[in-house]
């Protein structure tokens, strides 16, 4: 029996295989690399490794294939597609698990991102020059943001006290505001236009483009339309006619107030409340539908009993009459009273059924609904918080090391590494995502052991 568990058990070679079709068929696009010489495997059939360092697992194995003994009294391994019932399980359980916010699923995304490339479309500007310099400054961000927030508010403001029809008959405060508004978000847009290498980049930028639709609604309505009434009014024509139309083209006036998604990305707190409700809306949707469900249930069950009687004809007289009197007075428990009172006047048992409903979806339906809401928020909140904190010390290292790099070749050799850990800002930023620095001293040795015959082993 030995013998032959031994003689079906998968060889070095047969591993290597899984191995080197798991990195053939990785996700992640990575092409795999052959060990080093020397090594455990450098016939050529050993485990790859991806270009990222890190070799693939049976478990990224099994994703595309399962490896299942057969039902005997010797093992064996197949490979065959995976359908195997744990395959089904995993499934079904990935597929609960998508319902409700789960943090380290959230926080395994988060890393795969930070993992890659960040998007900066500072990337795309000139290197040197007035603009550019202009476009990166952070306190020209921060105008900009508190100019934006001004204008939100100025908007309310010009609702209120502003009845001119068209901006040539406002006041000349109004004017001046519009104006005065209209130079400086198209200084700003030119400022970033011209920032760019190549001008047809800034369709790459989303916020550019939603920009400059917000730039060209601005102008229009605040120059080219009052250059056209001056036109108008010069020649005779007695304006441009229906003030309906003007009235309509100051409500355009509104699309401004979408600039204040950018003050959404100087907040975190409000990103984090905004990243909760998308994350909630499937949870949010299925509890909703299991309410709407429940009322439609409970509505024929009234419309129903309640037939010929008072009670009926003023609440339940039809299906859909039913369904508005439980969600306003059963669900959100608006005067609950009144349909309470006239039920258990009626008859005890209606009572008790619209109690028995109050319970089910007021009072459970509702308040799980809080709870998971509660729930994804908290998830969020905590992949957003590891996510400022990964973004903080990966700048706060690429600064350092941009210093350190002695002969600027993109590699750490030791001497640099020491340097680094001699750093009070890098060790601060290690420390901050629970780095222990002191037993990086000690695996410095390890870390730069030298590889294929060179003098000190690199990063």
């Amino acid at each position: 029996m030995g013998s032959e568990i031994d003689s079906r058990r998968p060889s070095k070679e047969s591993s290597a295989i899984c191995f080197s079709h798991a990195a053939s068929h990785n996700g992640d696009g990575g092409e795999a690399r052959a060990p080093r010489s020397g090594s455990k495997g450098s016939s050529g059939r050993g485990p790859r490794r991806h270009a990222e360092g890190h070799a693939p697992s049976y478990v990224d194995f099994a994703r595309s294939w399962s490896c299942q003994p057969r039902r005997s009294s010797t093992c064996d391994f197949t490979m065959t597609p995976g359908h195997s019932d744990d395959s089904d399980r995993r499934r079904r359980e990935d597929h609960a698990h998508s319902m409700f916010a789960n943090a380290e699923d959230m926080k395994r995304k988060v890393r795969e991102n930070l993992s890659k490339e960040q998007y900066d479309v500072s990337k795309y500007y000139k290197k040197t020059g007035v603009w550019s310099w202009l476009a990166k400054h952070p306190r020209f961000e921060k105008i900009t943001l508190f100019v934006i927030g001004v204008n939100a508010m100025w908007i309310g403001i010009d609702t209120d006290h502003n009845k001119a029809d068209t901006l040539l008959q406002a006041s000349p405060l109004f004017q001046i505001a519009e104006h005065a508004f209209c130079i400086f978000f198209s200084f700003e847009w030119f400022t970033r236009f011209m920032s760019f290498v190549r001008k047809r980049d800034g369709l790459r930028d989303g916020w550019f483009v939603f920009d400059s639709m917000l730039v060209f609604m601005m102008v229009m309505e605040t120059w080219v339309l009052t250059i056209v009434m001056l036109g108008s009014v010069g020649s005779g024509s007695g304006g441009l006619g229906n003030a309906s139309i003007l009235r309509m083209a100051r409500l355009a006036r509104l699309s401004r107030m979408a600039r204040m998604a950018r003050l959404l990305r100087a907040m975190p707190e409000l990103m984090i409340l905004i990243k909760g409700i998308v994350a909630a809306t499937r949870s949010v949707f299925f509890t909703l539908a299991l309410l709407c469900g429940l009322m439609y249930i409970f509505a024929i069950a009234f419309t129903q009993l309640t037939v010929g009687t008072e009670v009926g004809k003023e609440f339940f007289a039809k299906v859909p009459d039913s369904m508005y009197t439980l969600l306003v007075f059963g669900t959100l428990m608006d005067s609950i009273g009144a349909p309470l009172s006239k039920l258990g006047e009626e008859s005890p048992i209606f009572g008790a059924l619209f109690l028995l409903f109050v319970l089910l979806a007021a009072l459970t339906l509702m308040n799980m609904l809080i709870g998971v809401l509660t729930e994804v928020v908290s998830a969020v909140a905590a992949t957003e918080k590891e996510t400022l904190t990964v973004t903080f010390v990966h700048h706060k290292m690429q600064d350092v090391l941009k210093r350190i790099d002695e002969n600027s070749d993109g590699m750490i050799s030791k001497s640099e590494f020491a340097a680094i850990l001699g750093n009070k800002e890098a060790t601060e930023a290690l420390h901050e995502v629970d780095v222990d620095v002191l037993n990086l001293v000690d695996f410095a040795d390890f870390i730069f052991a030298p590889e294929d015959g060179a003098t000190e082993g690199k990063l």
